[in-house]
């Protein structure tokens, strides 16, 4: 039995994604936490780490510099320097500090919903205007929608926030939609806030494309955030990397992090070494079986009447349509046939569901299921 089939006990363990069901029958397929073990060689890791006794203030190791720079080159033929890097605690500190950092007072930020709901919530946090885009929806697939892009900026939009691989919607971004977005925004003159968290988890020989790589000129107007804590499920860690080429983009969010953000903690440290220099194997395991997790997710929602799912091609995310069902609260319903799945309103989309397919087959079967037997056998439904 390999680390993916193995069911843990999470209850009684402080899980946040567990303990929203708590003294429940109901199946936790929510948050984007997956419910597999980390790999082996970063639990060592931390074991070896903590023997130590002392856990004070540290700073980055100069190996996981260089393992990262390594990384970068390896897999997308990236070539940065260790100037470029910015150490933060997670994305999400990242998102907000960009807002912070490059929008002035009266200015808007932009974004394409569905989408992450901290990318709803950051430009709120530091006072600022969101402007919303729908996404383009083609042949039961999702597209970057360029042309509403450019329609919605305005002369006070300053910032896009970009979500590449796109949750929660399973798409990776092609090259074609890429180079648009960075058309538009160097002729509307628009920095870019790249979260590339999902980027280790694309499927079906798929390679991620980072925006950096997508036009040179790009770069002295971008973000990239990173972070091995989604494809390793080390989110309770935390720890990110910002990749900053413009130094006067960088000095603006190192100062814009100052008393905000706090340090990266000494285990965030070891973990992203060990992820990215030592957990390859374990990654490409955890690929296949991901895959073989949405393949039989998609089978067994397209055969659900009133249903509908389009095929995931990055995250660990099931983007779900409900409203053929005409429900009043699709995470209700579903809650009181025993799944808990995110609400879609959470991420602009209402009548939407998003399910983590990042579990056993075992506890996916399950959940299926009931899911099936909720919209087969609930009178409630209206069809």
């Amino acid at each position: 039995m390999s680390l993916f089939d193995e069911v843990t006990e999470r209850r009684g363990t402080y899980s946040t994604k567990w303990d929203k069901y708590r003294d429940t029958d109901i199946l936790p397929m929510w948050v984007a936490d997956m419910d597999f073990k980390s790999p082996p060689q970063i639990t060592q890791a931390i074991v070896n780490r903590t023997e130590h006794g002392i856990y004070g203030y540290t700073d980055p190791p100069d190996e996981l510099i260089e393992v990262f720079l390594g990384y970068l080159q390896r897999q997308f033929d990236w070539t940065v320097s260790h100037e470029e890097l910015v150490f933060i605690p997670g994305v999400v500190p990242g998102l907000n500090v960009a807002c912070r950092g490059f929008v002035d007072p009266g200015e808007s930020v932009i974004t394409v919903t569905p989408v992450y709901h901290p990318f709803l919530e950051a430009p709120k946090n530091t006072g600022h205007e969101l402007i919303r885009v729908p996404v383009d929806q083609v042949d039961g697939s999702y597209r970057y929608p360029l042309n509403g892009l450019e329609q919605s900026i305005d002369n006070s939009c300053r910032l896009l926030l970009l979500c590449n691989p796109f949750n929660p919607v399973g798409r990776m971004l092609t090259r074609n939609e890429l180079n648009g977005i960075a058309n538009i925004c160097l002729q509307n003159e628009l920095t870019i806030c790249s979260d590339e968290i999902h980027c280790d988890l694309c499927f079906d020989g798929r390679r991620h494309i980072p925006m950096a790589k997508i036009n040179p000129d790009i770069e002295d107007h971008l973000v990239t955030l990173m972070s091995p804590g989604k494809t390793f499920n080390l989110s309770g860690i935390g720890g990110g990397i910002a990749i900053i080429r413009n130094p006067d983009l960088r000095e603006k969010f190192i100062a814009a992090s100052e008393g905000i953000t706090g340090d990266v903690n000494l285990f965030s440290f070891e973990v992203m070494l060990t992820a990215y220099r030592d957990c390859e194997h374990w990654r490409e395991e955890l690929i296949t079986c991901l895959q073989a997790n949405r393949d039989y997710l998609k089978q067994r929602l397209d055969s659900v009447p009133g249903l509908s799912m389009n095929r995931v091609e990055a995250t660990y995310l099931a983007w779900i349509d409900t409203r053929q069902l005409n429900l009043q609260d699709p995470t209700g319903f579903f809650e009181s046939s025993g799944v808990g799945l995110s609400d879609g309103t959470h991420f602009g989309s209402p009548g939407y569901l998003r399910l983590n397919f990042g579990c056993p087959m075992e506890i996916l079967e399950q959940a299926c299921d009931r899911i099936e037997h909720a919209v087969l056998y609930n009178s409630s439904v209206v069809r």
